[in-house]
């Protein structure tokens, strides 16, 4: 942990646009992406922001659907920390902290047709996003896909919810699907047949989703991509999922203090306007594979 002096000197810096690592408030650390990396999984991806380090995977599974919806299948997010991410994840912290960023990248993958209130803890806003849960549907009212997105943080030196969603995104973009056809036996019961041949595979559409930026409040600069040793110096975090158009999908907030209203604007124009420059990273990423 920073001493006090060290604290007040990467404050300091901030405040006067000039961060320890040479970046400027609204610069991002180097990123980058491989994807395929766990062999059992649907799908896969390694990304690293900085010395931030995330590995997601994706596995599939037939399942029940869910009695309020009978024509969707489910997504379920779990995120954990190595005990070697960092000092901090001994005991329960980690644990939360997970549940907690978990909650937030579940929310922003979510089938969202209308706006929430945008206010602090999850609140959805904006134009529709999330995956079309529809297209995990096999039988209605009866099976449907179910996908358990698994991020393991293997080291935090930052801005680790804005790497897991980004991660999640690129995940996503690599799972395959079994192609599924049901058939009728000699009893007139539907059973489901798999063809999980990588040719009948098929692949989720994840241009709609949004991804999570992060822009915390240091003095009076909004800075994105806090480094570790930069986040003990930010009083509040805006957590934005922005779409590709730069469109705000949801908000939610963190910190030790509440994000002051003077700033709300400017932190969020940060975000959409970061967004789309993300993304575009990402699909390069995707492209060149």
């Amino acid at each position: 942990m920073a001493s006090a002096g060290e604290a007040a000197f990467c404050q300091i810096s901030i405040e006067n646009d000039v961060r320890l690592d040479g970046r400027r408030c609204i610069d991002m650390r180097p990123l980058e992406l491989e994807l395929g990396v766990i062999a059992q999984a649907a799908g896969s991806a390694r990304l690293r922001l900085g010395a931030t380090d995330v590995v997601v995977g994706v596995k599939v599974e037939v399942g029940s659907v869910p009695s309020s919806a009978p024509n969707q299948g489910r997504l379920q997010v779990a995120v954990e920390f190595s005990p070697c991410a960092s000092p901090i994840y001994k005991g329960r912290f980690g644990e939360t902290y997970g549940e907690q960023i978990a909650a937030a990248i579940e929310a922003s993958l979510a089938p969202s047709s209308r706006g929430g209130d945008g206010g602090k803890g999850g609140g959805r806003g904006g134009p529709p996003s999330g995956l079309d849960l529809t297209k995990l549907c096999i039988v209605t009212g009866k099976t449907a896909w179910k996908l358990h997105v698994d991020a393991l943080v293997l080291n935090d030196d930052g801005n680790v919810m804005g790497a897991v969603s980004a991660a999640t995104l690129a995940a996503l973009q690599d799972t395959r699907i079994p192609k599924v056809e049901v058939v009728t036996d000699g009893a007139g019961e539907e059973e489901i047949e798999l063809d999980d041949s990588p040719g009948a595979a098929w692949r989720l559409d994840v241009s709609g989703l949004p991804l999570v930026v992060t822009v915390s409040q240091v003095g009076s600069q909004c800075v994105v991509d806090l480094t570790a040793q930069e986040e003990p110096c930010a009083a509040s975090a805006l957590h934005v999922a922005v779409n590709r158009q730069g469109q705000v999908c949801g908000i939610t907030t963190s910190g030790r203090a509440g994000v002051e209203i003077s700033m709300l604007l400017m932190m969020t124009e940060t975000t959409q306007k970061l967004g789309p420059v993300l993304w575009d990273q990402l699909i390069q990423f995707l492209r060149n594979r």
